[in-house]
């Protein structure tokens, strides 16, 4: 399966989709993995509605990402990818990237055979792209991380890392040369910062986290 090829939401070609299209994309596919999909992406009520999805799926013919065979709808290119990724998805990772006065989101989902990169943008519209494939997934997290520092040099994020039954998180900033991490365990308590890390020990606490959570 393939979309585009890229570790790199801001400089790669994209695909956009409205938040009714992304609706019934969801809804195409009718597993417990596209209700995950759904809160991940905030769109639950937009999913619950018949409306709703009936215009996102006009939609979509009439951009030709679907067809019809009979009385059934066809997904076709991009929306046929996106349905699968959504649907058969197996971790969703939520990358919020701030600086002093915003936050920019990438959330990549990843299944079996597709992973994707998704940002949303103006009006409720989301676009997106394809995880390179021959990285894996903490080394395309960190592109991600290691491009918004480069852009604004004090820039930090916060990835949440989930799977069906499971989450946690990473809060990562640059330190002067370095790296630093926190986590909080327990929400009433301060967050516990390591400082002075490589980039290589960042990568490292990507792929733990990745590791300790199991479906």
């Amino acid at each position: 399966m393939d979309l585009t090829s890229t570790s790199q939401p801001e400089s790669a070609e994209s695909y956009g989709f409205g938040f009714a299209e992304v609706a019934y994309v969801l809804r195409s596919t009718s597993t417990a993995q596209a209700r995950k999909s759904a809160a991940v992406l905030r769109l639950t009520d937009e999913l619950d509605s018949d409306q709703l999805c009936v215009a996102g799926a006009s939609s979509l013919l009439a951009r030709g990402f679907a067809s019809t065979q009979g009385e059934d709808i066809e997904l076709e290119g991009p929306a046929m990818v996106l349905a699968y990724a959504l649907g058969q998805a197996t971790r969703w990772t939520e990358i919020s990237l701030m600086t002093g006065d915003s936050i920019d989101t990438v959330v990549h989902v990843e299944s079996d055979k597709v992973k994707v990169l998704l940002q949303p943008r103006t009006l409720s519209t989301w676009f997106v792209f394809a995880q390179d494939p021959t990285l894996d997934g903490a080394a395309a997290e960190m592109d991600i991380i290691e491009e918004h520092v480069r852009q604004t040099k004090t820039g930090t994020a916060y990835v949440l890392s989930r799977t069906l039954d499971s989450e946690d998180h990473l809060m990562i900033r640059p330190d002067s040369q370095a790296w630093a991490i926190g986590q909080a365990k327990d929400p009433a308590a301060d967050v516990v910062e390591r400082t002075g890390l490589s980039s290589e020990d960042v990568l490292a606490s990507l792929s733990g986290l990745r590791a300790a959570l199991v479906s």
